[in-house]
């Protein structure tokens, strides 16, 4: 039961609240938080509940206005978690919230998970402890997840175990961080790697998973569903772009998506760690992947919420001379991953979706058999 509101005094008149109930946590579970209290809380319940409780939470509150601070505070207090919350003066979005989240870790490693998502099972975090001190040292460690309401199974690696480390590695492998839950980083290494740099691209996460396992840090696959995604909870959703409704008259123009700059992300993350004359082909091989898995399934998918239209204005934002910009490439290079890019997007554009849901299941098994 929640105590009162009046038992929790001057909490939202601090800028941040600190419980250290645990004097030194393994695991920091890092959470980005912007006006999705009830969902919070709701994941927050799956961490009070975990067998292993040598844990924290970091929640970075990226200046919520939705009302609920002490509703998520009174939960934490009663919780008996060791908590560290915090509100930011100024909005920081995506990429700066999670870095600030985990700027509040004191945890070995840090566990990212999105502020909708949860935990799958009160066993989750001691299986996924005892697999990375199995394997210990770790920089990057990453589950797989299941569906909230469905209990569906994604698999985003195909194995169990120590996957590699080093730029090929992580060249191969960063299309398995976009979803944020479940993505396991040593502290110190996510530290030492942070940067603003990539602020709006929405992929802050990639950028650490990639230069920490670029750097040397050994990447840990573990086949286990650690987390459920898409907490539901009746009467009550979250933004995002599938509840906006199509746009009518929807005119062609070029749309450009965060999406657009991850080959620029992935690209700065890893090419630092590599000797010079494997830059080019790092960079190629990263492009390659966005332009024949990742873009490919977003124009599918905008053609599916919006319109066809729509569809072709996020093509043109993505096309090569956008997504490619700044990269060294050579020109042989530029014009192989051009010809990729639009011959694949062409694909995209005429396959009908319904063929596309049917054949979702194998290109996603194809392309998982490709990191």
């Amino acid at each position: 039961m929640t105590r009162p509101v009046d038992t929790v005094p001057n909490l939202l008149d601090r800028q941040e609240v600190r419980r250290e109930r645990v004097a030194q946590p393994v695991v920091s579970v890092c959470i980005p938080q912007h006006n999705r209290t009830s969902f919070i809380i709701e994941a927050c319940r799956s961490l009070a509940d975990q067998t292993f409780q040598d844990i924290e939470v970091c929640i970075s509150d990226d200046c919520s206005d939705d009302g609920g601070e002490r509703r998520l505070l009174e939960f934490l207090e009663d919780s008996g978690l060791s908590f560290t919350w915090r509100r930011q003066t100024h909005n920081l979005r995506y990429d700066g919230n999670l870095r600030a989240a985990i700027a509040l870790a004191r945890g070995k490693y840090v566990f990212l998970m999105g502020n909708d998502d949860c935990l799958a099972g009160p066993t989750a975090l001691e299986h996924v402890v005892a697999q990375i001190e199995r394997n210990a040292p770790v920089g990057v460690a990453l589950t797989n997840f299941e569906d909230y309401a469905s209990g569906t199974r994604v698999a985003r690696m195909p194995r169990s175990g120590i996957a590699g480390r080093g730029p090929d590695t992580a060249s191969q492998t960063f299309r398995n961080f976009s979803f944020v839950s479940g993505v396991i980083l040593e502290t110190q290494a996510a530290r030492q790697h942070a940067t603003d740099r990539w602020d709006g691209s929405e992929m802050y996460q990639v950028f650490l998973a990639a230069r920490i396992i670029a750097a040397g840090g050994a990447l840990l696959y573990i086949d286990a569903s650690a987390v459920r995604k898409d907490i539901h909870i009746p009467g009550e959703g979250v933004d995002s772009y599938r509840a906006r409704p199509p746009l009518r008259p929807c005119p062609v123009v070029t749309r450009h998506l965060p999406l657009g700059q991850l080959a620029q992300v992935v690209a700065d993350a890893i090419t630092p760690c590599a000797e010079r004359r494997q830059r080019g082909r790092l960079v190629e091989h990263i492009a390659r992947q966005l332009y024949l898995y990742t873009y490919p399934f977003w124009i599918v998918e905008y053609r599916r919420v919006q319109s066809w239209r729509y569809a072709l204005g996020v093509c043109l934002g993505l096309q090569p001379r956008y997504s490619l910009q700044g990269l060294t490439l050579s020109r042989g290079a530029r014009l192989r991953l051009g010809l990729l890019f639009w011959t694949t997007s062409a694909l995209a554009l005429v396959l009908p979706v319904g063929a596309f849901d049917g054949l979702r299941q194998k290109l996603y098994r194809f392309a998982k058999s490709n990191t």
